[in-house]
């Protein structure tokens, strides 16, 4: 879920979170810090720019994300962005209309 990535001289495992502050945002980072891995934190203020960058700088490949905030990510894959994800951990319940933003 985090593979890792060279960066200033070092290795590094990124893992996402695009989410309002709750529980799994502190779980997700508990968990991310055992296992030695930098959690990046986005806002839901961020624009699509905005977090393209982020993901490309980091190379991260996952992204925990609530299903308010799942289509912008998905708008920004179908838009050809945000390429290294390839695992999306959605923290709330989601409905068939999420799907449909996928394809």
């Amino acid at each position: 879920m985090a593979p890792e990535v060279e960066g200033e001289g070092k290795q590094w495992r990124f893992i996402g979170i695009w989410a309002k502050n709750r529980w799994e945002w502190l779980t997700t980072l508990i968990a991310n810090m055992y296992y030695n891995v930098t959690t990046v934190g986005f806002f839901d203020a961020m624009g699509p720019t905005q977090v393209d960058f982020i993901l490309n700088q980091t190379e991260m490949s996952t992204i925990f994300v609530t299903a308010e905030l799942l289509p912008k990510i998905l708008n920004l894959k179908k838009d050809g962005g945000a390429s290294y994800i390839k695992d999306l951990v959605v923290i709330d319940k989601i409905t068939p209309e999420h799907f449909y933003l996928a394809t």
